[in-house]
């Protein structure tokens, strides 16, 4: 008789979170991609959820427009730190980089006085063709909220793929194509939406060769040019919360304060990059080397909750109830995160040593 094997079935996750867990922990890039657009856009309520019922059609081609832009971008950029071995720096300038062309070259919300989202700031700070209050303000969220964010989250969650590539060598070339298409697909868009404006050569040249500076910059940048104090983190994770939570108002407000306090513009132009750098910057070399993964955590979610705040406030007036179903997602996502590297760092003091935690689960301590 041919001897005989058992295969024990993997038990199947029951619950729609717990499926959705399993799906995201086999397809660690789909997460990714979730949070971008999810953050910058969903979270916020500038896109709507509430779009999904009223007209699906409509809601999907902005979700793949969205995937296009962001998710090309943060892939790409990833790719880049990785592949470059360039440090937080060097993602913050490509991160610059592409809000510039996102919001420049695509988009024209740096140039046009009366696109949309700008508001009274078209005019307060324009100059020689350019939004600069506005452009300042966006520039830094971009960089941080739809670029740096979703790659430090990513870290947190599947830390054993850290600093491990997501596609291949073809993969970036595909990803690549399909940011150029997405962009020049918005491109024709926002002309024949704002027609009969247009920004010029001038202005288009004038931000190709921004992100082309941008660009050389991160790629020359030493890869240890912000680098983390040594040891134990200076602070608790209640502080690094407090911190993270200032950035968004500290840079997105300043410049509609100072406009309806007819403040020169100049002074939330500088304040805004000051404070974003002194808050990254001072948070980061406080975060230390070595247990300090509740920090992290900590501070990614306080980067997040006045996005979250903000997009419940402005969906009051949208009539975006939808937007309750994003705030639940990212409640529990930020439950999960900080249970997991919360027993993670407990196992750790009595220690014992552990593997990583997985996504979606706690960590385990190891025999030795």
């Amino acid at each position: 008789m041919s001897e005989l094997t058992w295969i024990v079935p993997k038990p199947q996750p029951k619950g729609a979170i717990a499926k959705l867990v399993y799906v995201l922990k086999a397809h660690p890039l789909l997460f990714l991609l979730l949070l971008t657009p999810g953050i910058p856009e969903y979270l916020s309520a500038s896109s709507q959820l509430t779009v999904l019922v009223t007209n699906p059609v409509l809601f999907f081609l902005f979700l793949a427009a969205n995937l296009g832009l962001y998710g090309s971008g943060v892939i790409l950029i990833r790719e880049a730190m990785i592949r470059w071995r360039k440090g937080w720096a060097s993602v913050f300038l490509l991160g610059a980089a592409y809000g510039i062309a996102e919001e420049g070259l695509d988009l024209w919300t740096l140039f046009y006085s009366n696109a949309g989202p700008v508001g009274t700031l078209g005019y307060y700070g324009h100059w020689l063709g350019v939004n600069w209050v506005w452009t300042m303000g966006l520039v830094i969220f971009h960089s941080v909220y739809s670029i740096g964010l979703p790659i430090f989250l990513f870290g947190l969650a599947f830390p054993e793929l850290k600093s491990k590539s997501l596609v291949s060598g073809l993969g970036v070339k595909v990803t690549l194509v399909t940011l150029i298409i997405d962009s020049i697909a918005l491109f024709i868009l926002v002309s024949n939406l704002y027609s009969p404006y247009s920004p010029g050569p001038g202005l288009l040249l004038s931000g190709g060769l921004a992100i082309t500076v941008l660009a050389i910059l991160a790629r020359k940048l030493p890869g240890n040019f912000l680098t983390a104090v040594i040891g134990q983190p200076k602070w608790g994770p209640r502080r690094f919360a407090f911190v993270g939570a200032l950035l968004f108002p500290a840079t997105l407000f300043a410049g509609g304060i100072s406009a309806g306090a007819a403040i020169p513009p100049i002074v939330p132009f500088v304040l805004d990059l000051l404070l974003a750098i002194f808050i990254l910057t001072r948070a980061y070399k406080s975060m230390g080397t070595v247990n300090n993964q509740e920090q992290k955590v900590a501070f990614g979610i306080g980067l997040l909750f006045p996005i979250v705040a903000f997009g419940l406030v402005a969906s009051i007036g949208l009539g975006n109830p939808l937007i309750i179903v994003a705030d639940m997602l990212f409640i529990m996502f930020s439950r999960r995160l900080w249970r997991k590297w919360h027993h993670w760092t407990l196992i750790q003091r009595r220690g014992m040593q552990t593997t990583l935690p997985s996504f979606g689960g706690p960590s385990t301590p190891t025999l030795p």
